[in-house]
């Protein structure tokens, strides 16, 4: 049976996201020595190449700021969103992270998402305690200020933990057993959703826990309005980032089948207290890389996202209107044999200025595989594709939850 991975997003917990093989997870393929590469031909599905990117782009990822990428309209021509493809290509493979504007959720439902999370945060304790998530077999719920940790340390936030809207395991009809049923041979030969033994986890499958309409009117709604169009921007970006490596838009699919282990968050970093010890309150969240397919953030306006380039420099993200910050995890690294990066990054808490500083609101969102799904690399990647960094001869895991570097790309957080 697979061994499930976890993740962290940009001011998140850890989460849980599809499995990789246990010796694929550690190192890839050879490179397949000569020969077409699959995915290197057109095909249905596909859009027309771009001319490639200048030499000029061609830089490693030492950025000293995330670039801004501007996502075509749905009816944009063949011509513009294959010019967007090499563009992403270029972002994703040199820098792994960046912003998208013109991402389609309308302001309101951002605005009102954000305007949701300060009304909850300010609620009294015992009212939040009231969806801890202790009480959640699945980890849904709220998480107390202090109580997360990365690398040991203790990440300054609380948050709520979102998940897929689902019945626990056992709980469903058959029918709706049927429609959720898992593959089989990924899970180890096992039927998930026989009586008998399940995958282990099956235990991340279950129902969100909510604060009740009269202490949090609107509070679900906004959210879940959220969290759909989030949805939809996901897969959209599934299919250019496919496009991107000129393999055909429905590449990924397979890694989802419809049943994405979509988890989210709702978080707020409080400004560190006056006088506390830097090791106590310096982050909303420690220096990691993700460890699924994609993440998306939507953030306020007060900042502290640093992400961190290859000279181990940490590059201010602050937020830019309109835009959400969007980063690449470890296992769309993996599939990419690497040439796609999970890059490190870290939330840094403000400096207390007197009564009444506001904390750091945040909404991390991660498109993560099935729960089933075993990811390894592709055999060899499409031969169109053209390495600017050095070519690793493996991929290592990137220790997501130990320092928060990529060994991939030789960072080590400072």
């Amino acid at each position: 049976m697979s061994t499930a991975a976890f993740s962290r997003g940009p001011c998140a917990t850890a989460s849980t996201s599809a499995s990789t093989s246990p010796a694929r997870a550690r190192r890839i393929a050879p490179r397949r020595p000569s020969g077409r590469a699959r995915g290197s031909r057109t095909r249905r599905g596909a859009s027309p190449r771009a001319p490639e990117a200048s030499a000029a782009s061609a830089a490693t990822s030492t950025f000293s700021a995330l670039p801004v990428l501007q996502l075509p309209d749905e009816d944009c021509t063949p011509e513009e969103e294959a010019a967007f493809c090499v563009r992403l290509r270029d972002v994703c493979h040199t820098v792994g992270f960046f912003y998208v504007a013109n991402h389609g959720i309308a302001p309101k439902v951002t605005v009102d998402v954000l305007e949701a999370s300060r009304a909850f945060f300010a609620l009294p304790h015992d009212v939040k305690q009231g969806i801890a998530n202790v009480n959640s077999p699945a980890f849904r719920g709220y998480v107390r200020l202090g109580a997360e940790n990365t690398a040991g340390r203790p990440d300054w936030r609380e948050q709520i933990e979102m998940g897929v809207e689902a019945d626990a395991p056992g709980e469903e009809t058959g029918a709706e057993a049927d429609a959720a049923g898992v593959d089989a041979d990924a899970a180890g030969g096992v039927d998930a959703y026989t009586a008998g033994d399940r995958p282990v986890y099956d235990v991340l499958v279950g129902p969100n826990q909510w604060p009740e309409e009269s202490a949090c009117p609107g509070f679900r709604r906004r959210v879940t309005a959220f969290l759909d169009d989030a949805a939809s921007l996901s897969r959209r970006l599934m299919e250019l980032l496919a496009l991107s490596l000129d393999l055909p838009r429905d590449f990924f699919d397979d890694d989802f089948r419809g049943r994405p282990n979509v988890q989210a968050k709702i978080a707020s970093c409080p400004s560190a207290p006056e006088g506390s010890p830097s090791s106590a309150s310096s982050f909303g969240v420690g220096a990691h890389t993700d460890s699924g397919y994609l993440s998306l953030l939507l953030q306020d306006d007060v900042g502290g996202l640093q992400v961190q380039n290859g000279h181990g420099e940490w590059i201010d993200a602050m937020p830019i209107d309109g835009t959400l910050v969007v980063n690449l995890g470890e296992m769309l690294q993996l599939r990419t044999r690497g040439y796609y990066l999970a890059t490190p990054h870290r939330v840094v808490s403000k400096a207390a200025s007197g009564a009444g500083s506001p904390p750091r609101l945040s909404v991390p969102y991660f498109w993560n595989p099935r729960l089933d799904a075993v990811i390894e690399p592709m055999e060899s990647l499409p031969e169109t594709l053209t390495w600017l960094r050095p070519e690793p001869e493996d991929v290592a895991e990137t220790r997501s939850h130990g320092d928060g570097g990529n060994r991939l790309i030789g960072l080590t957080p400072r």
